[in-house]
């Protein structure tokens, strides 16, 4: 799975973080903002959320939904 910045993206599950508020954040979607490397080889994800918050992901907690880049239309 590749997610760029500008993705539609869908939270699929939450690594233990303990924090309800993050939980709460399962199966909702948002914005992929940012790509940072987190604990020095996985890959995380800034997201923005419809009511505007913002929280980072590990790639393995998400599903791209739409990508928010061009795709070729069948003629």
């Amino acid at each position: 799975m590749v997610i760029k910045v500008g993705d539609k993206v869908r939270v699929r599950s939450i690594q233990d973080r303990g924090q309800e508020e993050v939980s709460a954040l399962v199966g909702k979607e948002a914005v992929v903002l940012a790509r940072r490397v987190v604990d020095g080889s996985g890959i995380g994800y800034i997201l923005e959320f419809p009511d505007r918050s913002r929280h980072w992901f590990f790639e393995s907690e998400l599903e791209v939904v739409d990508s928010g880049h061009a795709k070729d239309e069948p003629s």
